[in-house]
C-alpha cells in the first residue's frame, strides 16, 4: 500500500512516515518546506512531494491512501490540542475522491468548540472537514486526540466514543493509533477520541 501523509514535516507526521516505513508502506511524505525533503527520505519516506499551493495530484498520484494529520505542530504547546485548518483539510479530500482514492485517515481534534470567528484559519468550524468526509463516501477513520505532549509514546492508548479533554497522549502514540488503523475494517467509518490509557494500540480497536 502507497501512503500519502499530508502534513508529514510536523512532529506527528514525522513519527508517522516511521511508522510507515517499519511496517514496509510506500510512503509519500508532503511538505511545505523544500529543506527538509532529505529529512523526510532519511525518516523513511518513499517519495516527497512540495506543496506550497495546496494542489495535491502529484502527491497522491498512485496512492491507496491518505493520512492526514492537521496542524500537529510542536508550536501549538503542550497544553495545545491539534488545531484544524479545515479548508486545507477539504481541498484533500477532494483531490482524494478525484484521484479515485477511498482511504482517509484524518488526524482532527477533541475540542468542542473552538472559535467560528477566529482570524486564524487554523481554527474554527472543526466538525466541517469530518462531515464531509461522511457526505463525500470514503472509508474515513476520524481520530481526535486529548491534548498532545512531547514524551515518548507508551504504545498503550484508550479509544471511545468520548474521552476526557483533560487527558494528555505522545505525539508518537497518536502517530502510531494512525497507522494502526489504516488496514483495520473494524475502524472503518468510525470515529474515535483517543488519550493514553493501559490498552496496547494493536488491541484498542
Amino acid at each position: 500500500m502507497k501512503v500519502a501523509v499530508m502534513g508529514a514535516s510536523g512532529s506527528v507526521g514525522e513519527h508517522v512516515i516511521k511508522f510507515l516505513s517499519r511496517k514496509n508502506y510506500e510512503s509519500v511524505a508532503v511538505i511545505n518546506e523544500t529543506n527538509k525533503t532529505e529529512e523526510m527520505k532519511k525518516l523513511g519516506a518513499t517519495e516527497v512531494a512540495v506543496s506550497n499551493d495546496e494542489h495535491f495530484e502529484e502527491a497522491f498520484a498512485d496512492c491507496d491512501a491518505v493520512i492526514y494529520v492537521s496542524g500537529a505542530s510542536p508550536n501549538a504547546g503542550e497544553t495545545k490540542t491539534v488545531l484544524v485548518d479545515h479548508r486545507a483539510v477539504i481541498d484533500s479530500v477532494k483531490e482524494t475522491k478525484k484521484q479515485g482514492i477511498d482511504r482517509f485517515v484524518f488526524l482532527s481534534a477533541i475540542r468542542a468548540n473552538e472559535p467560528e470567528d477566529s482570524d486564524s484559519r487554523t481554527t474554527g468550524a472543526k466538525d466541517e472537514p469530518d462531515e464531509l468526509l461522511r457526505q463525500e463516501g470514503l472509508t474515513y477513520t476520524i481520530i481526535r486526540p486529548s491534548h498532545l505532549v512531547d514524551k515518548p509514546g507508551s504504545g498503550k492508548i484508550e479509544a471511545a466514543e468520548s474521552v476526557s479533554s483533560e487527558g494528555e497522549i505522545p505525539r508518537e502514540d497518536v502517530a502510531a493509533v494512525l497507522v494502526e488503523v489504516l488496514e483495520n475494517e473494524a475502524t472503518y467509518k468510525q470515529t474515535y477520541e483517543v488519550t493514553a490509557g493501559d490498552t496496547r494500540i494493536e488491541e484498542a480497536f
